[in-house]
């Protein structure tokens, strides 16, 4: 009897293991930042895996470079990413490839959750809906994912998240990120407007894989009563963890970067009979405002002539001043030999435009974080006034 006993356990034992290994699962990939620039925010996907089929990875982060009117687009905010249905064991590998660290989340959701979130990622994946508008903040890979495992869960996802917050904000989530790519942390940290200065929700904060991530390792929604989202974990690649990085505090280089320029303009304006020197002085400010010109050009453009609504309303148009332009004219004379006092109302009204941005920075309603870009600009207003002010040309 006791054999019999040990024989139907030993049967039943292995029935319940190969069932238990047989069962569909559900992974959430992310992937850690990469080397690249485009892959400073990091990435994730869905997987699912059917019992006896290969896994299919559902990722939302492709896109073309090639594609017909991709760097206008991109430039108008009007950029098209894909959904594709990809191997899994390949997807993952391409980034495995990379030394990029991946994080293998099983969800635990039900069966009909599973056939909900499949049937909700092929609609998503499949031509013509395949295509979906771009947004830095809104509309990406991890929101895409966010969004479809929100519905399969009854909205109880957004619930959950959409009251809580860490104080993060888009720019400040944006910078830290993008702070090993000098470019693209001065483009966000320029082109960014007021609005991306609110604090966040973790719902909102979700648009960062990383973040997106740590926010379900907390969550407490699955059909099983009181059991995690989140029911195993796996590492593959470099061992890290998924925190986010700090936002940098550059406030001091901003301020000794503007402190040089200022006192590198000044000088061949100060010492006006050493011919090269003030040359070399004309030159620097001729740049510097032909620099800021520009750039306040190029926010006037993102502000009326494209989709991107964040930069909306921008503060830094008061230093990155299209009064620039006429600064350029200005010091484009002062390569002549004939020197005397002259009209300086460009370089006195980029001064008093500093000012107005740093006492309109302190109203509630638009508030925006931009120290960095008044500690730059300071000292330069002041010394392309002081330089226009002794050496206008006649």
């Amino acid at each position: 009897m006791n054999r019999l006993i040990r024989f139907w356990l030993a049967v039943w034992l292995s029935c319940v293991t190969a069932s238990a290994m047989a069962q569909d699962r559900v992974y959430l990939a992310t992937m850690a930042p990469g080397a690249l620039y485009y892959e400073n925010f990091g990435h994730n996907a869905l997987i699912i895996e059917r019992s006896g089929q290969r896994p299919v990875a559902y990722n939302f982060g492709y896109f073309d470079f090639a594609s017909a009117g991709f760097l206008q687009n991109f430039v108008l905010g009007k950029m098209a990413y894909l959904g594709v249905q990809i191997d899994a064991d390949a997807d993952i590998g391409s980034y495995l490839s990379k030394q990029r660290t991946v994080w293998l989340d099983e969800l635990w959701l039900s069966p009909e959750q599973i056939n909900l979130l499949e049937a909700t990622l092929r609609a998503q994946t499949t031509p013509p809906n395949d295509v979906y508008r771009y947004d830095y903040f809104r509309a990406n890979c991890s929101t895409k994912i966010r969004d479809a495992l929100n519905l399969v869960l009854g909205e109880r996802l957004h619930q959950q998240l959409s009251n809580r917050s860490h104080g993060y904000t888009f720019r400040g989530l944006g910078l830290a990120h993008a702070q090993l790519t000098t470019w693209q942390y001065i483009g966000i940290h320029a082109g960014l407007g007021p609005s991306t200065d609110k604090n966040l929700s973790i719902w909102q904060e979700s648009f960062i894989p990383v973040a997106f991530r740590n926010a379900l390792v907390d969550a407490k929604l699955a059909a099983f009563d009181g059991s995690p989202l989140i029911r195993a974990t796996r590492t593959l690649g470099p061992k890290q963890d998924s925190v986010l990085p700090a936002t940098p505090n550059y406030r001091l280089h901003f301020f000794m970067s503007g402190m040089l320029l200022a006192i590198a303009i000044s000088l061949g304006f100060r010492f006006r009979d050493r011919q090269w020197l003030r040359r070399a002085s004309a030159s620097l400010a001729f740049l510097v405002s032909l620099a800021m010109g520009l750039g306040g050009t190029l926010l006037l453009f993102f502000w009326f002539a494209t989709d991107h609504t964040d930069a909306d309303w921008n503060l830094n148009l008061l230093l990155f001043s299209p009064l620039g332009l006429v600064l350029v004219l200005r010091f484009w004379n002062s390569w002549g030999e004939q020197w005397r006092s002259g009209n300086d109302w460009p370089a006195r009204w980029f001064v008093y435009s500093v000012a107005a941005c740093a006492i309109l920075k302190t109203l509630p309603m638009i508030r925006q974080v931009n120290l960095e870009w008044l500690l730059f600009f300071a000292p330069i207003a002041v010394a392309l006034q002081f330089g226009l002010r002794r050496n206008v040309r006649s």
